[in-house]
């Protein structure tokens, strides 16, 4: 049963982090296993059907190969920073109105949790349509000074076609402060401006509890910046750098966001679902 979002009017793409080293792992830990398969193989499968393009940026030719099996496009690659693999991914990714970063080492991660995000994104620019359908200008109306209406459709959507995730509809802290400066006014000013030629204002992101994690949603207009980020910098200094402009997605489970950095966090997921059986593996 296909999982993506409905009524698309919009082309997403996906970059499946896939390049960490592994140092406090003690080795690759994205083809450690979980339930018979890798970590890495979990994620691609969960990402399967969603995307218009789909990339696996990896510096592990085991990976690389795992996932070109699994009908994933990869970029093999030597680089050493995330910042590098975050610009090698976003090479692939002409013609997208999204991006979608998904970590490799979150194994549990669910489908319907990455469609939620789609769908945020797909409601945003249905609602800059209607709103300059209705003769109001889309530069006035997308960003944090209008986002309640938005916003409220968003939820409505949510509470219509997927029960299992709930939109966080509260309006994100540091509008106001960032209006307040003049400097981050005009920041402010220039990506509601970059949002409306998009149609999609927000970075839309996964969370649990209200705590923010990944995956992470970027709308178009975020793009050059990801492309050229800092030595080192993953996609969360873009979400910093626009913290009026996130929105969260709330998930069904802790263990969705729940990441591999050490043989104990495995054994903690191996123990999770071996008590839960196959309802603590994603769907």
């Amino acid at each position: 049963m296909p999982h993506a979002a409905d009524n698309r009017t919009l082309k997403h793409g996906c970059i499946v982090m896939a390049s960490g080293v592994g140092a406090r792992f003690g080795g690759n830990k994205l083809m450690a296993e979980l339930c018979d398969a890798p970590l890495v193989g979990h994620v691609v499968r969960a990402t399967d059907d969603l995307f218009s393009r789909r990339v696996v940026v990896t510096c592990h030719a085991d990976v690389a190969a795992l996932c070109e099996t699994l009908g994933a496009q990869v970029i093999l690659h030597d680089e050493p920073c995330r910042n590098d693999t975050v610009r090698l991914g976003m090479e692939a990714m002409d013609g997208c109105d999204t991006v979608t970063f998904v970590q490799g080492d979150q194994p549990l991660i669910r489908p319907a949790s990455i469609v939620a995000l789609l769908r945020a994104a797909e409601r945003d620019a249905a609602g800059a349509v209607r709103r300059d359908a209705a003769g109001r200008g889309v530069a006035d109306v997308v960003g944090c000074d209008a986002v309640g209406a938005a916003l409220a459709d968003t939820a409505e959507d949510y509470a219509m076609g997927l029960d299992a995730v709930k939109c966080d509809v509260d309006a994100a802290a540091g509008c106001d402060a960032a209006e307040s400066d003049v400097a981050g006014a005009a920041k402010h000013d220039a990506v509601g401006c970059n949002a409306a030629e998009s149609g999609v204002a927000r970075i839309w992101r996964a969370s649990f509890d209200g705590v923010p994690g990944a995956p992470v949603l970027f709308p178009s207009w975020a793009f050059d910046e990801l492309r050229s980020l800092p030595h080192g910098k993953g996609g969360g200094f873009v979400t910093k750098a626009h913290a009026e402009c996130v929105r969260t997605i709330e998930v069904s489970s802790e263990w969705e966001l729940f990441d591999v950095d050490t043989r104990d966090d495995l054994e903690q997921l191996q123990t999770h679902v071996a008590r839960c059986g196959s309802a603590g593996l994603p769907r």
